[in-house]
């Protein structure tokens, strides 16, 4: 189902109706040229938990190659200087599920769907729906020079039961990137940041590798760092067609540390980076056999620091 909406079809390329979410795709390009070992990727979606006294946290990853051709058959297209192309004939799309119930408050539920670019995963855009006390839609469309954001509430209840596409508090702006101060050759949104973790060999890598990230109303340089091979507890269900097996035990895995840096100037105030519900610098557990991220650990905002462990993961076909 295509959503026409006037303002923001006016910055991106088009308006779907996914996973409950009112979202889109805007054409982006970008001459990041890292290597990446897409046929690493097997995995279609990630069950991630962690159940304790003071909270639970419960997240769902899914992951979707969708064909740029294909993309563009149901787009609304429309002319926009600023817009940039799709670096390749596949774009990734990356949905993620998260719910934070605290022992005290109101539980926090967010929807996030991104897509970029499966060569490099330099950012296209992202749409965030929050339910719960708070309720917002938030869009972000990448282009070369910063990003074009929406933010959407519905006001009094009966907009509570309209789509997002009609809800009437409307608020947009644009975060320009520092000219040259950040020196970014491609900008990613944290979701990819998993992809990644999957989808390159950290063991090649001799030095940290640096990465512009764009979260919320600012930009980050994230260093991603990978520590030695180490053995890991698991137990996790594995699922493929006509299948499923449980995995227990331990196993090798490597440690990826995200340390994230707010580029913002000194005098501005700055927030910390999210990552799947976390806040700041994180680690990403990854398999060493089957590059399936394990585990993530950091901290989030009323649980304090957590281990989110993978419960299930479901498998799909290599990306091509």
């Amino acid at each position: 189902m295509i959503l026409r909406q006037k303002s923001f079809a006016a910055v991106c390329l088009a308006l779907l109706l996914i996973h409950g979410l009112s979202v889109g795709l805007c054409q982006a390009q970008s001459s990041y040229a890292t290597n990446f070992a897409s046929d690493r990727v097997s995995w279609r979606s990630l069950h991630f938990k962690e159940d304790r006294f003071f909270g639970k946290v419960e997240i769902e990853v899914q992951l979707a190659v969708l064909p740029a051709k294909a993309a563009a058959e149901q787009l609304l297209v429309v002319p926009l200087a600023e817009a940039l192309q799709p670096s390749g004939a596949t774009i990734i799309t990356i949905v993620v599920d998260s719910d934070i119930k605290p022992f005290l408050g109101s539980n926090e539920i967010l929807k996030t769907q991104s897509w970029f670019n499966s060569k490099d995963a330099a950012a296209l855009q992202r749409i965030r729906l929050r339910q719960g006390d708070k309720i917002w839609q938030k869009s972000y469309c990448f282009q070369p020079d910063g990003v074009y954001h929406e933010r959407k509430k519905p006001v009094g209840k009966k907009q509570l039961e309209l789509p997002p596409a009609q809800w009437t508090t409307f608020e947009k702006r644009f975060y320009q990137y520092n000219g040259e101060d950040h020196k970014c050759t491609a900008v990613l949104e944290p979701s990819a940041l998993l992809y990644l973790a999957s989808v390159m060999d950290f063991s090649e890598q001799k030095v940290p590798l640096s990465l512009c990230v764009f979260d919320k109303q600012q930009l980050y340089r994230v260093t991603a760092t990978a520590g030695e091979v180490r053995q890991l507890k698991v137990n996790y269900l594995e699922r493929s067609p006509g299948k499923q097996i449980r995995r227990e035990g331990s196993i090798d895995v490597t440690r990826i540390s995200f340390q994230p840096n707010s580029l913002r100037p000194k005098n501005d105030e700055s927030e910390e980076l999210s990552f799947l519900m976390l806040q700041g610098d994180f680690d990403v557990f990854i398999d060493q056999s089957s590059y399936i991220p394990v585990r993530v650990s950091g901290k989030s905002d009323g649980l304090g620091k957590i281990d989110i462990r993978l419960q299930a993961v479901a498998f799909a076909p290599k990306i091509r």
